[in-house]
């Protein structure tokens, strides 16, 4: 606990309040206060509790639930640099009172059933809100008054402590984000508050970081996306840091090749300073927590590399991340800068990022059986001028449904159509257990073959091959159907194109094909999506999902060229 006994050194919480790179923290820090702290606390209702398995609505109830969070966390900062401040403790003990009140911690979302009493269901947020309150228990425990230290550690034995003890949780099964958020928050928990606990279940928690780490191939990357790497991996490594220093040393979670290739995943995303690689649950923009990746810099050095600071949000909402932005703070990582050209080819996933100063790209082939799964093998992503131009549009909105299987793929952002996927007889991609594609990358090509995907006995052959440029990217398709078969292009851009003969024209790129060898007619249907999590579209953005219907094909392929 080296870096978190920082937190001890109450001259640190002075010096934020002078030191000018703080300035844009701290400012963050007193609009969280306007946003959240001003008012009654909110009550957590019945009448929204009940919305999700009701209806599907998560929103409704979240955004009170959220808002106590946030109010906790923001007075708890405020709290340490202002330590004068005696309206920001008494608020932040009140709202510690509230929350150990507050029927369950877990989200309704979370909750096999509604229609029994249980207050002790482990998910991801009730064992990160008891890491929350041992953190603010251990960083202010001289200041709180002894019933609040008293609640928060009857509130951890009663939501934490018994429920983990009394079963196996289905979380410590999986390899992804749940498994690492529920298993390292409540070994962090129990680290600061119940260190005889966790001796108990220190070996059955040990498990489940390996679980999660065995989860990944060995090219690092997290098959969720970014955010889910940052919050799993994130999770991950409070857990493995805190547990170093718990055990002197003698147990070593943060070190091995594999673990670095994990740690530098992000790098690897990036089309542009602003642009990320958004396949499944994932957004086109940054939303990336600026004290979580201070910390990879802390633990791994060099290795690790990040746009400016300025390209990081500051995030109340995750404690741990929000805490690392001040206690991993190291002037020197103000400055990074990211490489303007890069190649990356993950060859476990299938996975491929060209950087370059007049675009980015990627592209991916893989599998349809990841978790938070988008059918979107041989898609490709296109950006200028730090957007994507060619896009994965990324997630919706959680609902029930959206995770409901047979209604998942109805969705226009979770299935292949819209994806930069090609279309056949009709037909869009299936999940089909087992099946992966087969992908390269040799000499600036980068190939997928995919058929299998597809499930369509008439398909023999689908290769998607794209060969890098220094402005541009040619594609070709390759395919052999049997009998009356039909190909179809499909193209995702968020800006309305301009069709001509034989170019298509988006947001300054266009994109051209060989008429001498193809003919092709052009249909753009038109789709209107909601919010993303990152707020990277606005409610209501028109998506153009271009078809182009190729008629005659003479020789199997089709070529189409993608410039800048």
């Amino acid at each position: 606990m080296s870096i978190l006994n920082k937190s001890y050194n109450r001259n640190i919480w002075q010096e934020y309040r002078t030191n000018p790179d703080f300035k844009e923290t701290l400012e963050y820090l007193d609009k969280c206060y306007e946003t959240y702290c001003i008012g009654e606390i909110p009550a957590t209702k019945f009448s929204e509790f009940r919305l999700f398995k009701d209806v599907g609505d998560r929103t409704t109830y979240q955004k009170t639930f959220f808002i106590r969070q946030h109010r906790l966390f923001t007075c708890m900062f405020l709290s340490l640099i202002y330590p004068e401040r005696e309206d920001y403790f008494t608020l932040l003990q009140d709202t510690i009172f509230e929350i150990c009140d507050q029927y369950v911690w877990a989200l309704p979302a979370h909750m096999p059933s509604i229609e029994v009493n249980n207050n002790a269901e482990l998910d991801l947020d009730a064992t990160t809100m008891s890491m929350a309150l041992a953190l603010i228990k251990y960083m202010l425990g001289d200041r709180l008054h002894p019933l609040i230290k008293a609640r928060i550690d009857a509130e951890i034995d009663r939501r934490l402590v018994k429920p983990l003890l009394s079963q196996r949780w289905h979380w410590e099964f999986r390899a992804n984000n749940w498994t690492t958020v529920c298993a390292g928050a409540s070994g962090c928990a129990l680290m600061l508050t119940r260190p005889d606990i966790f001796e108990l279940v220190k070996d059955r928690l040990n498990r489940c970081m390996k679980e999660y780490v065995d989860g990944y191939k060995n090219d690092g990357v997290c098959v969720e996306g970014a955010g889910y790497w940052s919050y799993g991996f994130g999770y991950y490594m409070e857990y493995a840091d805190m547990l170093y220093d718990y055990t002197n040393g003698r147990e070593d979670l943060l070190h091995s090749e594999k673990l670095c290739n994990i740690a530098t995943f992000l790098q690897k995303l990036f089309l542009d300073e602003n642009v990320v690689v958004s396949y499944g649950d994932a957004g086109m923009g940054i939303s990336m927590s600026l004290g979580y990746m201070y910390k990879l810099k802390t633990i791994y050095g060099d290795i690790v590399e990040f746009p400016p600071r300025s390209n990081f949000v500051h995030d109340i909402h995750y404690l741990p991340f929000m805490l690392n932005e001040f206690l991993c703070y190291d002037k020197s990582f103000v400055n990074v800068k990211l490489s303007k050209e890069a190649t990356y080819f993950m060859e476990d996933e299938g996975w491929f990022v060209q950087r370059k100063p007049a675009y980015g790209f990627g592209a991916r082939g893989g599998w349809n059986g990841d978790s938070h799964n988008h059918n979107d093998v041989g898609s490709f992503i296109f950006s200028k001028n730090d957007r994507q131009v060619l896009c994965d549009i990324g997630l919706r909105p959680y609902t029930r449904q959206y995770f409901e299987h047979e209604i998942r793929y109805t969705f226009l952002e979770a299935s292949s159509r819209g994806h930069n996927c090609p279309i056949i007889n009709g037909e869009y991609q299936k999940n089909i257990p087992g099946e992966r594609s087969v992908t390269t990358y040799k000499d600036g090509v980068f190939t997928v073959d995919f058929a299998n995907i597809y499930g369509i006995d008439a398909l023999k052959k689908l290769t998607r091959t794209c060969k890098i440029g220094d402005t541009s990217v040619e594609i070709t398709d390759e395919f052999i159907i049997e009998g009356e078969g039909s190909f179809t292009e499909r193209l995702i851009a968020i800006v309305k194109p301009e069709i001509g003969d034989g170019i298509i024209t988006v947001d300054g790129v266009t994109i051209s094909f060989d008429k001498e060898k193809a003919t092709a007619d052009y249909i753009v249907d038109v789709h209107t999506i909601e919010v993303d999590v990152n707020g990277n579209t606005t409610k209501g953005t028109d998506v153009y999902c271009i078809n182009i219907n190729v008629n005659d094909i003479r020789d199997g392929k089709f070529r189409f060229t993608v410039e800048a």
